[in-house]
């Protein structure tokens, strides 16, 4: 049972109360949802988000609705944005803030990302536009102004010259002239200056005098607010011109200008000339050229630049400029577009639509131009499918049927390039039909208990539920609950609890939930079982004429049958009457005298107990009215009017109501009134019609059976009236006019007009309607361009069938205005032929005609070449004016304007001058084949005169022009074409010619083009491959013909695929080729090419093909050839090994083939191996027998005893690879004797028996037999025997006969028997008991650092005492050795030095006893000696040899490598290899390695770290001439011309810096890939000095090149480079005052002292005197880099000299025989301290690439010999630094320092301060090189080289480099950097930057016109000195 405590009122009985809970609860509902409003912005953040890093930017977003909304800003992707500290917050508020950075920290998914601001609340979601936002780094630059030349009177163009990187961020304020005025944008300045919005400076009609002023720029940066002035100001130079001069463009010809609708524009046009040119502009409208002439927003400002004010859209599209002179023409095109911002509304903003229903939005958008418009839902995009339909023009969006998930916030997006904007509408659901979600379920229950029934449902407004029961309300008593609530979903809840369930309450029960828009229902019964019983029916009403439904509510279960009765005959009784089973009686089309009365229903169960019931049927009957006659064309105003309505039949009492065009009748208002008749009529009275009474007129009848209405229409004729009347017109010829005639009535009237005949009215015709006359419904008369014969006298008339009509005379005047019957007409004429050109003006005389030509009158003063003649005519004039020799600048608009005293007109005339086209310019190549090209051009002028043909004429770049070259020709109207069938890779020269209809033009400039190359046609040839090993095979193949190669040959394509045993090969060339691999191959010496295929499956055959393959692809494969690699020793294992024992000493295997595909050859037979796999087996040896069978015997094996077994193939060529072991057990045997036995007497009655256990037990030892004999007198008297336990080894027994002689022997018992016995050892009878010692000596092998006990159990009377010795010296207790109470003797944590035989001695008066165990210790193997045997561009070839194993077989071997700046990696290796090959490793790198061996006791020591490198150079810098091309203002750099020294280049660097302004270098990319031949700079000015610095990275290493060079002058000279500075006269200088020579001598006197203090220094070193001295006399550069090396304090190689780069890496290699062995200034000395006790073995298991063993300590002393001190971070006194000890000399094997390092690692980071780095690296001391650059103009270059992979570059892609030590705690496992330690080490770390003492100073600076070359630390030779390779090594020296 549901309880419904506090959901709402708790109703009993009081049926019409039950219903309070939806009633009180469904208002509040309702009332807080009208409340709530969806997220609106307030402030939406822009488009478009610029800051600088300096400045920081902040976007704010609001927004606000019911409930308030929440914030939130989302990636382009949808992604939320988090918070970065320092680099992106976003707050609460909705602010997203970028604080200021430095230009390290830019990142380009933070500082140049999309952005999109959220809002939400529950109602919906909205989405802000796109947020670009744009974080600019401050950049330094300098803005500057050049010189311009110009003709004098001609206009000067200075520009402010921006570099390119902050072009779009900085503007020009001002223009300062002479330092004093200052000229701004859009200043009026008497027209001589013009500065346009892009900042240039426009000085008109410039004269001399203009050339003695200068001009500057003044330009702010928008962002940072910076402000910048040209550093040197600009002048204008005036010449002065011999001749006449052709029109030069000074300006760009071909330019698109952008602006908002509303600015102002000006369209530039300047032009160098003289005379000085003319100016005119056109705009191209339909391909057709219209003059512009100046107006209110138009106007033509001096030298042609074009002002557009208050730009509209419609001013929107091309202009062009015509220049002329009498020299020549240009033109300039300038194609404008205008924007208007973008709008968005939505309409309606807010509407409320059923579920079902259909949703419309329309989106109302303005601007301009509108790319793209898209739809969201709850900033979400919807996509069009069946619901969502989206309709443009208008922007429509349609949602239907609606469904409830669509409601929420809906958005509408516009968008251009330009900007973006949306507009906000919400969709709330309005009223849905209920809907159950839940009902309950039909049961069967006995009476009694108590049942619930529960619906739920939902819907808008929320339902309300009804029950029934049976058709009936539930019934009403105590027992019964009905109540409902609304749940916070709005969902409804209705239950009904029946209490106390009785069987009368069995039945349907029917949940039926309504709401203002339908219902729904739903019925099931309930059971209740007993006795049928059935409920009281209420009275039932019926309408005759519908269906009467009774349903018997009959109760009780189960029931048989249920039956309806009338007047005691069974229904039915006739075709309406229907009874169905469930106790339904259906009576169809009920009628009051055949179906009124009493029913009986009755109800019977199987035990034929029945129920009965009655109920009482009255049927009612609804009115009908008799039908009314219609009242049309029966009345007229006045009259009377009277409606009757009577009814036919109906129940009484019965009610009438009239309504009037379907509303009620209003009596009073219409005058009229109602009268009933009697209960079955009335009467509608209008005592008085009027026509306001027309309409329909419905008679209502209504009792309480239903409503009947009928409807009559009644009118009333009215005679016609005016309500428009005719009147007079007077109107001017050539104009439209309406007459209007308009009259009212009913019928409604006819209108017809007649025209008066002749001048006078009274008579009048019928009016013939002509062309130009329109007659209207409503009567008006339209005349359409009226004349003269229209005027006169016309007649109106209306009429109807009521009355005579009205009618009306009025006269019509017309006058005769001047006017041209043709507006517009066009006239083409030739150019320089006369032209004649009339206009015919008509209307009333006199009329007076005029000529214009660009807005002013033409008259005889304003050219001779022009002449007017008119002539009077009958209606008009006519004039005609004449031009004598026409020039292409009258192309034009002539206006002629013709008056008189009724009006004015114009005509158009438009004269075109025809000429041949001009030559078509700008022809650009848009697409390049291999045998087509396709090109563009721009329509030239076509002389006013449509173009024809376009004439495409071609040839080879070797060829001459033919008369007639080979052509193309296409129409006109296209300005691209495809020329065809040429050939690949060939040069042609084109040149394009236009042609109309008055001839061709010139042929065009000529270009040069060269066809792409094609895949060549031709396979290669003479294909032949042959085997080199089991997975090598060498192919090698001739080119395709030369004619087949279709372009230069890159390489070849070497295919191949396993052949296998189905596939037949085809011979012939195969396009099928998806299945093959394909390697790579380079063009060899002769365009063939061969190649070695690895890593091919053994003994297979392949299936091979090459195709040539160049820039394009890859030509046609060659024929397939076969051939099979060599047979190699299997690759896998036999499968499936088992064993099984025969016998104790025979074991039977079997086994597999291996699988097919690791067998590479024929399986020739087997190896069995066998060894003992127990732990005290120690030999390294095994046992193998060859088989060719599947499986074998091993005989003579061990009894009892686990046996490794492996079974490997072999072929022809030798072993495979071994199987897993598998270990199987012998089978048992009886063991062996026991090894030993003694018998001693150990008191006066006891005898002590004490043996050994068995050496081969031959299996599990169950008991051991004591066999005792007696022998008294010389007889035996028995043999005495005693089972003893597996474990007892003495045995004690008593002495029972005095004088007898005992015998002893002992045996071992396994499962399988009793085994052989001991020897026999006898005891005498004696009373003495001497001292004995019951042990045995024994040989004892144990692993080290164990604790072993060697007892010795002595006897004797008196007692003895033992006594230990080794190697006969009496050992004690101490430390590790101690003798314990009962004699033993320990030795705890045994090492190898405690081998030796130690012997027990005891001793009393009766006699001794000596036992001896010999220790032997097994011990990890020593270091392997390693060495590298050879060296590959990617391998090294290892090799190494074992020393002493420990006394343990090796079981393996650990390789340990790194590369420089790595980590170390490791790598184990079998026991029988002795040698191995490392792949995969980096070219021309350093790497470490070293090896241990280990056995099963442990990992043995490594050995000595080996440095070697595998081989490859860094990359090989090309020549200038090889490598740059540069034209006035573009640098070329062929990257492609770089040589990588054999190792892969990684990227270059590319920098440049301008040589004579700036000392910065200016980074262009710090990631230019090497897939990118050739690389451009742009923005260069010309005629400047500029260094290009590139450097090239690869594995090796890096390598820098620095090139000088000039731009060409604007012209494309080439500038000849000053030898000698140019001298100045102004005063005379003294040299000391000079600082540019006082310094250089300052320098070098300071650089000779060094020098020669480094050479007193050098030659005190003894030991070095021998080795320092070169071959011959040291040049200066030798002795520059002698000083370098003492400065750098490196170890220089012996006798390196200055060498030139080398391609072998051998050059590189490390020997440390070749170094002079200086003390370098940092070097570690090792302080006196006795070395430890212990032996090599220190007791430290090796457990990782680190050893800790014999720990010593080098003290660093951190006092400088010099004024100058080391700083430490954090000091320690004094400090220490842990190595390891070899061969008395001080080495750590692991230590960084000690390796050949290289320069320049990014890896070697600072150590933050306080903080020191646990690493077991020595500290190493580095210093960079400062590397000298050569002075411009003497060494064209200069190259250095680093070793480092990486190098410090600006982070514009940033590059990860992982840092070489890595902090370190107490740790046995691998770190990445290095190797772990047992024991705690003590480091220390220098600060930041160590000082070198004084007398090693470094004082060598680079001036700052050098580039700042030392920044990056390279180093180049001095003038003529070959380029050097400069490493940085450095060492660590032990002493």
């Amino acid at each position: 049972m549901s309880i419904l405590g506090g959901h709402g009122c708790t109703m009993r009985g009081c049926g019409h109360l039950r219903w309070c809970w939806s009633s009180l609860l469904l208002p509040a509902v309702w009332s807080v949802a009208l409340d709530l409003q969806g997220p609106v912005f307030i402030q939406e953040p822009p488009h478009r988000v610029e800051f600088s890093n300096s400045s920081g930017g902040r976007v704010d977003c609001s927004a606000h609705g019911s409930p308030q909304p929440e914030l939130g800003w989302s990636l382009g992707d949808g992604t939320p944005v988090v918070q970065i500290p320092d680099l992106r917050l976003v707050h609460p508020n909705g602010s997203l803030v970028f604080p200021p950075f430095p230009a390290v920290h830019y990142r380009h998914d933070i500082h140049t990302a999309l952005y999109r601001c959220k809002a939400w609340n529950q109602m919906g979601q909205i989405v802000s536009r796109d947020v670009h936002v744009r974080a600019v780094v401050k950049q330094k630059y300098e803005v500057q102004v050049y010189d311009e030349y110009v003709i004098s009177g001609n206009t000067a163009v200075l520009r402010c010259q921006v570099p390119s990187y902050v072009a779009e961020y900085v503007m020009v304020t001002s223009w300062i002239q002479d330092s004093s005025v200052n000229i701004y944008p859009n200043t009026d300045t008497g027209g001589k200056y013009a500065v346009l919005t892009s900042g240039d400076l426009y000085i008109h009609n410039a004269g001399p005098s203009d050339g003695y002023k200068s001009y500057a720029c003044r330009t702010v940066h928008r962002l940072t607010g910076e402000v910048h002035s040209s550093t040197y100001p600009g002048r204008i130079i005036i010449t002065e011109p011999k001749g006449s001069v052709q029109p030069r463009i000074t300006v760009e010809k071909h330019v698109t200008r952008q602006v908002k609708a509303g600015d102002d524009i000006t369209l530039p046009c300047v032009a160098q000339g003289f005379p000085v040119p003319t100016y005119r502009w056109f705009r191209e409208d339909r391909e057709q050229l219209s003059p512009i002439s100046g107006g209110e927003r138009v106007s033509v400002l001096a030298a042609g630049l074009l002002r557009i004010s208050k730009v509209r859209l419609e001013d929107m599209g091309k202009y062009l400029c015509w220049v002329n002179n009498s020299a020549g023409e240009e033109t300039v095109q300038v194609t404008l577009t205008v924007t208007a911002p973008l709008s968005a509304h939505v309409q309606p903003q807010t509407q409320v639509v059923d579920v079902g229903k259909e949703a419309v939005f329309q989106c109302i958008i303005g601007g301009h131009p509108i790319a793209r418009v898209s739809w969201y839902r709850n900033a979400k995009p919807i996509v069009r499918d069946s619901r969502f339909e989206m309709t443009t023009s208008p922007e429509k969006l349609t949602v239907r049927p609606l469904q409830k998930e669509d409601h929420g916030m809906y958005q509408c997006f516009v968008s251009n390039e330009w900007e973006m904007t949306q507009a906000t509408a919400e969709l709330q659901l309005g009223d849905a039909s209920p809907e159950l979600l839940y009902w309950f379920t039909e049961q069967t229950v006995q009476p009694g208990p108590a049942i619930s029934l529960k619906c739920v449902a939902s819907g808008n407004p929320p339902p309300q539920f009804v029950w029934t029961l049976d058709g009936f309300p539930v019934p009403d008593n105590t027992r019964f609950l009905v109540g409902q609530y609304v749940t916070i979903h709005d969902d409804v809840i209705s239950h009904v609890n029946i209490s106390n369930l009785k069987e009368e309450d069995g039945g349907e029960y029917t949940c039926t939930a309504r709401n203002s828009v339908s219902q729904v229902s739903h019925s099931a019964r309930i059971n209740v079982y007993g006795l049928p019983y059935i409920r009281v029916m209420p009275k039932i009403t019926a309408v005759a004429g519908s269906d009467l439904v009774i349903k018997c509510p009959v109760a009780g279960y189960p029931i048989e049958s249920i039956a309806w009765e009338r007047d005691g005959t069974v229904l039915p009784t006739n075709r309406r009457q229907r009874v169905y089973s469930n106790g339904t009686l259906v009576i169809e089309h009920a009628q009051r005298q055949a179906d009124a009365g009493t029913y009986t229903c009755q109800a019977q169960n199987r035990q034929k107990h029945t129920a009965r019931r009655d109920v009482e049927v009255q049927v009612i009957v609804p009115p009908k009215i008799l039908p009314i006659q219609a009242m049309t064309n029966l009345l007229r105003e006045g009259m009377r009017a009277v409606i009757s309505c009577h009814i036919l039949e109906g129940d009484l009492p019965v009610t009438f109501r009239w309504e009037r065009n379907g509303q009620p009748l209003n009596e009073q208002s219409l005058g009229a009134s109602t009268r009933r008749l009697d209960e079955y009529s009335t009467s509608l009275i209008i005592e008085r019609i009027t026509s306001s009474h027309s309409g329909n007129y419905t008679c209502v009848a209504q009792n309480v059976a239903g409503l009947e209405s009928f409807t009559v229409p009644l009118t009333v004729n009215v005679p016609p009236r005016w309500t428009v009347e005719p009147a007079d017109a007077n109107v001017a010829s050539g104009q439209d006019v309406m007459l209007h005639c308009q009259a009212d009535g009913y019928p409604v009237p006819s209108i017809t007009w007649r025209k008066a005949v002749g001048t006078h009215p009274g008579e009048y015709k019928e009016f013939l309607y002509e062309p130009n006359v329109n007659f209207y419904r409503n009567g008006s008369l339209e005349f359409l361009h009226i004349s003269k014969d229209s005027e006169g006298y016309y007649l109106c008339e209306a009429k109807n069938e009521v009355g005579t009509g009205v009618s009306k005379v009025i006269f019509l005047k017309v006058n005769a205005p001047a006017y041209f019957p043709q507006k517009v007409k066009q006239m083409q004429v030739q150019k320089g032929e006369q032209a004649h050109v009339q206009c015919t003006a008509l209307g009333d005389t006199p009329i007076e005609i005029m000529w214009k030509v660009g807005g002013k009158r033409i008259g005889g003063d304003v050219d001779q070449r022009y002449t007017i003649r008119e002539q009077l005519l009958d209606d008009g004039m006519v004039s005609e004016l004449a031009i004598s020799r026409t020039y292409r600048h009258d192309t034009g608009v002539l206006s002629c304007y013709a008056s008189n005293a009724y009006g004015q007109d114009e005509m158009v005339i438009q004269l075109i001058v025809q000429e041949v086209p001009e030559m078509p310019k700008n022809i650009r190549v848009n697409d390049q084949q291999s045998r087509s090209l396709q090109l563009s051009w721009t329509q030239p002028y076509a002389g006013n005169s449509a173009i024809t043909n376009y004439i495409i004429q071609y040839k080879l770049v070797s060829d001459v022009w033919q008369a007639q070259p080979l052509k193309l020709t296409v129409p006109g109207t296209q300005t691209t074409a495809t020329v065809q069938n040429l050939n690949p890779a060939c040069s042609y020269h084109l040149r394009i010619m236009a042609e109309n209809r008055l001839g061709l033009s010139d042929p065009s400039e000529v270009i040069q083009v060269t066809t792409q190359e094609e895949v060549p046609s031709g396979a290669p040839t003479d294909i032949r491959a042959e085997a080199r090993s089991s997975t090598e095979l060498f192919v090698s193949w001739e080119p395709p013909e030369r004619e087949f190669w279709n372009g230069n040959l890159l390489g070849y394509y070497v295919g191949y695929q396993e052949q296998s045993s189905l596939t037949t090969v085809s011979s012939s060339p195969s396009t099928t080729t998806h299945n093959y691999n394909f390697k790579t191959v380079e063009v060899g010496a002769q365009y063939g090419g061969e190649v070695l295929l690895q890593g091919l499956a053994k003994y297979t055959t392949y299936s091979i093909m090459v195709q040539a393959y160049n820039s394009r692809g890859a030509g046609p494969s060659s024929e397939h050839i076969t051939a099979r690699t060599q047979e190699d020793v299997p690759s896998l294992p036999p499968e499936n090994v088992q064993c099984s024992a025969l016998t104790s000493q025979s074991l039977q295997v079997s086994w597999e083939p291996p699988p097919l595909e690791g067998r590479n050859g024929v399986v020739v037979g087997y190896k069995v191996s066998h060894q003992p796999a127990e732990e005290w087996y120690e030999k390294d040896e095994q046992e193998t027998k060859v088989t060719t069978s599947l499986k074998t015997t091993i005989p003579s094996l061990r009894k009892y005893t686990n046996y490794s077994i492996s079974v490997l193939a072999f072929t022809s060529v030798g072993d495979g690879v071994r199987s897993p072991p598998t270990v199987c057990c012998t089978e048992e045997d009886v063991p062996s004797a026991p090894a030993d036995i003694k018998a001693v007497i150990s008191s006066a009655n006891i005898i002590l028996v004490s043996w050994l256990p068995p050496l081969h037990p031959n299996g599990q030892i169950t008991a051991h037999t004591f066999y005792m004999g007696i022998i008294e007198d010389g007889k035996e008297d028995g043999t005495h025997k005693r089972i003893l336990g597996p474990q007892s080894e003495v045995y004690e027994t008593l002495r029972l006969q005095e004088g007898a002689t005992y015998q002893f022997w002992v045996t071992a018992s396994t499962k399988v028997g009793e085994g052989a016995g001991t020897r026999v050892v006898t005891i005498t009878s004696s009373n003495k008991v001497p001292a004995r010692i019951v042990s045995f000596s024994r040989e004892i092998v144990t692993p080290w650092k164990k604790d072993i006990t060697l007892p010795c159990r002595k006897v004797g009377i008196p007692v003895p005492q033992a006594v230990w010795r080794l190697q006969d010296r009496i050992m004690e207790t101490n430390g590790r050795k101690q003798i314990n109470k009962d004699g033993s003797f320990l030795i705890k944590d045994i090492q190898h030095s405690d081998e030796g035989n130690y012997s027990c001695t005891v001793e009393n008066v009766h006699g001794s006893d000596e036992i001896v165990y010999s220790i032997r210790v097994r011990v990890p193997p020593d270091a392997p000696t390693l060495s590298v045997v050879a060296s590959y561009v990617d391998s090294l070839q290892l090799q190494w040899t074992n020393n002493h194993d420990g006394g343990s077989p090796v079981l393996g071997y650990v390789i340990n490598y790194k590369r420089d700046h790595g980590d170390w990696e490791e790598m184990q290796i079998e026991a029988k290899a002795n040698s191995h090959t490392l792949h995969n490793l980096w070219c021309g790198t350093r790497y470490q390695l070293y090896i241990t061996a280990f056995n099963k006791i442990g990992t043995g020591l490594p050995c000595d770290i080996i440095n070697t490198y595998t081989k490859g150079t860094v990359p090989v810098k090309p020549k200038q001439s090889q490598m740059i091309t540069v034209n006035s203002t573009v640098l070329t750099i062929w990257l492609d011309s770089w040589v990588d020294g054999g190792c892969a280049i990684l990227y270059f660097i590319i920098e440049y810096c301008n040589a004579q302004r700036s000392t910065d270098w200016t980074l262009i990319s710090n990631n230019v890939q090497p897939t990118e031949r050739v690389y451009n700079i742009l923005d260069l000015v010309p005629a400047t000095k500029y260094q290009l610095r590139v450097t090239a990275h690869n594995n090796a290493g890096s390598t820098v090149a620095v090139y000088n060079f000039t731009t060409l002058t604007a012209e494309g000279v080439t500038v000849i480079p000053e030898l000698s500075p140019p001298v100045s006269h102004s005063r005379e200088v003294p040299f000391y005052a000079n600082i540019k020579v006082i310094v250089p001598v300052i320098v070098s006197l300071g650089f000779l002292l060094g020098l020669l203090g480094v050479a007193v220094f050098i030659r005190r070193k003894k030991s070095q005197s021998q080795e320092a001295h070169m071959g011959e006399s040291p040049s200066v550069a030798q002795m520059q880099n002698q000083q370098n090396r003492d400065q750098q304090y490196l170890a220089v190689r012996v006798g390196s000299g200055q060498q030139a780069l080398s391609i072998d890496s051998a050059s590189y290699k490390t020997d440390s025989a070749d170094y002079i062995e200086d003390i370098c200034p940092y070097a570690t000395f090792q302080l006196s301290k006795p070395p430890y006790s212990e032996s090599t073995y220190s007791g430290n298991v090796y457990s990782g690439p680190y050893h800790s063993v014999r720990g010593s300590f080098v003290y660093h002393d951190p006092k400088p010999a010099g004024a100058e001190s080391y700083k430490f971070r954090q000091q320690k006194e004094p400090e220490y630094t842990k190595v390891r000890r070899k061969g008395g000399k001080l080495r750590d094997p692991h230590s960084e320092s000690q390796e050949y390092d290289t320069l320049g690692s990014d890896s070697e980071g600072e150590i933050p301060g306080g903080q020191v780095a646990a690493s077991q690296e020595l500290v190493s001391f580095r210093h960079r090189m400062a590397r000298e650059v050569g002075k411009p103009g003497v060494e064209e270059s200069s190259s250095s080289s680093e070793t480092s992979p990486s190098d410090t570059r600006k982070p514009y892609p940033s590059r990860k480099s992982k840092n070489k030590g890595q902090i370190m705690g107490k740790r046995q496992v691998r770190s990445s950097s290095g190797y772990s330690s047992h024991t705690e080490e003590n480091t220390f770390s220098f600060s930041d930057r160590i000082h070198p003492p004084s007398r090693f100073s470094d004082s060598h600076e680079l001036s700052e016109a050098e580039c700042d070359m030392s920044k990056l630390g390279r180093k180049s030779g001095r003038s003529g000195a070959s380029t050097r390779l400069s490493r940085e090594t450095s060492f660590q020296i032990d002493v």
